[in-house]
């Protein structure tokens, strides 16, 4: 028994360091100081431009909006950039361009500088802070191949979206140079995404690959209208970086640089000039490939591989995991009524947690008297206390799905729990697989690891010898901590409280497959199923 709960007791201190690591990338807090050498990015030096930027609200055409403008041109006339204003469609764009030793071909890099109801410091002078940085970096390195184009574009938050991106591919001839468009669009608080790569994107996926810098690629965050669509409608290939943070503040007086976190920043920043570093140096002639599906291993690069491949590596999966079942049932590690006992508790328990989670975020306003009529998308916004609220519904679903766990482990096995919610994550793997195939690879991956792992421990395993099953349910929870948890802040942070019903349900099926590691501290002996060793 002492040996069971050490183990269960290791486990646990494990999980939470993989939780851990897991998590941190979706906080970002790492941030270079202004003495970092000259040719890198630094939020720190990045920062000093904010409070000039967002003194004030700027809409486009305002008296502010000029002072900003003036701004602009002096910081990159200083760095000795060929500067131009574009006055056109009611929109004044300033554009900067560092020539490279192969003239002509040009990646584009734009920020809008213009703000609505408020000083914008989030949205957008955090990527126009940005944007100044990168090119400050840029001038102090080495000359590149290719061009270089800064579009400060204006009008973006105009009635008629994107004026002055539409402005700049109408009428400007620097557009005719104009290979690839990378957009910066608020870093507020949480993890950059990469929101659009558009279609035929193996190109740009390879590139974003080999300039990994231990941030967040994912395909799967956010959504919807970019400053670079324009660009991408004219067929130039497009990269859209942008912190997904649904903040209450934005479009608001309180869009202020104090919300703004120099690590969001310094992610932003980084991973715009790392992807810029591997452009300026290679052919822009044809920036389309098969579609590929790719997805960050944290700490170590990104995996991708092309979308076609989405299907039958979900069917693979399915036949991992259906061995493991298999496997489970023939080494009596399993019984046919534990997998169904598993099953319903894991469904019925998440049903009734979306539900009631969705009650509590209901009533959540009155309770807390939010001005939510202040906020133009809600419910797509974190609230004040929001977090707090998230992380409370969190807990108190472990601890009632560890009571459900504990009763019942008396008619089911660790082994059944741990497979049956991987059962589960796997109907998602096929589902997406089938119907948004770019998406499965982050269900499909933790499944057949984990079926894997079942795989190999239960073939192994001899009659009448135990085997340490919770170690073997904790190797198999590794990749949905990975993975799968992550999402569930992740979806928070991208849909804001419309999405809390489906995160508790996620919640509660990634708590299946990690339960089972730490079975010993959860259940006494005399109440576990005798079946499973």
């Amino acid at each position: 028994m002492k040996k069971s709960f050490n183990s269960s007791l290791l486990n646990l201190l494990i999980i939470v360091l993989v939780m851990v690591l897991a998590l941190s990338p979706l906080f970002p807090l790492r941030v270079k100081p202004a003495s970092a050498p000259s040719d890198e990015f630094s939020a720190e030096r990045a920062m000093t431009h904010l409070p000039f930027i967002a003194k004030s609200s700027h809409p486009s055409g305002s008296p502010e909006q000029a002072l900003v403008r003036e701004y602009l041109v002096e910081q990159l006339t200083g760095l000795g950039l060929e500067v131009e204003i574009q006055d056109s469609m009611g929109a004044e764009n300033v554009i900067a361009r560092l020539r490279g030793t192969n003239s002509g071909d040009a990646i584009l890099i734009l920020a809008h500088y213009d703000s609505l109801k408020g000083p914008g410091a989030a949205d957008n002078g955090a990527g126009v802070a940005a944007l100044l940085e990168i090119m400050r970096a840029l001038t102090a390195s080495p000359v590149p191949r290719n061009d270089i184009i800064a579009l400060f574009d204006d009008g973006e938050e105009l009635p008629d979206a994107f004026t002055g991106t539409k402005a700049f591919i109408r009428s400007h001839p620097w557009m005719d140079d104009v290979r690839v468009a990378i957009g910066l669009d608020t870093a507020v608080r949480g993890f950059i995404a990469t929101d659009d790569t558009g279609k035929n994107n193996g190109w740009m996926v390879k590139i974003l690959a080999r300039a990994y810098t231990n941030g967040v690629w994912t395909s799967l965050s956010g959504g919807g209208g970019y400053d670079t669509r324009p660009f991408r409608e004219a067929g130039i290939r497009v990269l859209e970086l942008e912190d997904n943070y649904p903040f209450h503040q934005q479009h608001t007086k309180y869009d202020v640089p104090e919300i703004v976190s120099p690590g969001s920043v310094q992610q932003l920043g980084e991973q715009a000039l790392a992807v810029t570093r591997e452009l300026i140096n290679v052919e822009l002639n044809n920036t389309s490939g098969a579609q590929r599906t790719y997805l960050y291993v944290p700490y170590i690069g990104l995996l991708h591989y092309p979308q076609t491949w989405a299907l039958p590596l979900a069917i693979l999966a399915t036949i991992l995991l259906i061995t493991a079942i298999g496997f489970a049932l023939w080494k009596k590690s399993a019984t046919w009524g534990g997998l169904g006992v598993a099953f319903l508790a894991i469904l019925i328990t998440a049903g009734l947690a979306a539900l009631g989670i969705n009650a509590v975020w209901k009533a959540a306003p009155g309770i807390f008297e939010w001005e939510t009529h202040l906020w133009k998308d809600w419910p797509e916004v974190i609230p004040p206390n929001g977090w707090l609220l998230f992380i409370l519904s969190k807990l108190v679903i472990l601890v009632l799905f560890a009571f459900v766990y504990r009763f019942l482990r008396r008619w089911s096995s660790k082994t059944s729990f741990s497979l049956l919610g991987l059962f589960i994550v796997l109907l998602f793997a096929v589902a997406l697989a089938i119907s948004e195939p770019k998406a499965a690879i982050i269900a499909t991956w933790p499944v057949m690891i984990g079926g894997l792992v079942w795989i190999i421990a239960l073939g192994v395993k001899q009659k009448n010898k135990k085997t340490p099953l919770d170690m073997i349910a904790m190797i198999a929870s590794i990749p949905t901590i990975l993975y799968l948890i992550p999402l569930i802040p992740a979806t928070f942070m991208g849909d804001g409280t419309k999405s809390v019903a489906i995160e508790a349900g996620a919640w509660v099926i990634v708590l299946a497959i990690i339960l089972p590691s730490i079975d010993s501290l959860l259940v006494r002996p005399e109440t576990r199923l005798k079946d499973e060793n």
